[in-house]
């Protein structure tokens, strides 16, 4: 059996990453998100719709699901990189730092963030869109091309990418449109 799964990075937020816990979309997300349905709406029939916790997802997830007449299942395993216990003040150089290292150099509750990342993905029975974030894609891409590097692509905001699940293995598609990343 095959299945399909879209991941969508999330549109624009409204807040910097190291401003603020959980910021929504900007004015610029929510014309994005409403793209994204647009067009992934006119590719495919309905399917299960899974978002990270954060508002910035659910937010892009709302006018695909509203358009499917879906409800967005909240899923923890699809969330932002977990930055506990990490300032404010040194949260944008502690996710430098993480991206530009390699996952056997990680501290264990992000090998075991990456860990349930993938058992999620790969658990899934049916076609499906998550709506998550560049940390998460990077994660499922990453394990895909079997790279020890935690960014290996680089989702745009509303991003489309395609992978496929097959006998338990990942493969891509179609990676979704790139653009330059700048951790606000």
């Amino acid at each position: 059996m095959s299945t399909t799964i879209y991941l969508i990075r999330h549109g624009e937020a409204a807040g910097a990453w190291d401003d603020t816990l959980d910021p929504g979309l900007s004015a610029k997300g929510f014309r994005q998100a409403a793209a994204m349905a647009e067009k992934l709406g006119s590719l495919m029939s309905p399917v299960d719709i899974y978002t990270s916790p954060l508002k910035r997802t659910q937010e892009t997830a709302a006018p695909l699901a509203s358009l499917w007449k879906r409800k967005a299942v909240i899923t923890p395993a699809l969330t932002e990189v977990p930055s506990d216990g990490v300032d404010f003040s040194s949260r944008r150089q502690w996710l430098n730092g993480v991206l530009a290292g390699s996952w056997p150099d990680q501290a264990d509750n992000l090998k075991a963030w990456r860990e349930a990342i993938l058992d999620f993905t790969t658990s899934r029975g049916a076609d499906a869109v998550f709506v998550t974030h560049f940390v998460v894609i990077n994660t499922i891409i990453g394990a895909i091309r079997e790279s020890r590097q935690l960014v290996s692509c680089r989702p745009d905001h509303c991003s489309i990418t395609k992978i496929r699940l097959e006998d338990g293995q990942l493969s891509l598609l179609a990676l979704g449109a790139e653009a330059e990343t700048v951790i606000r």
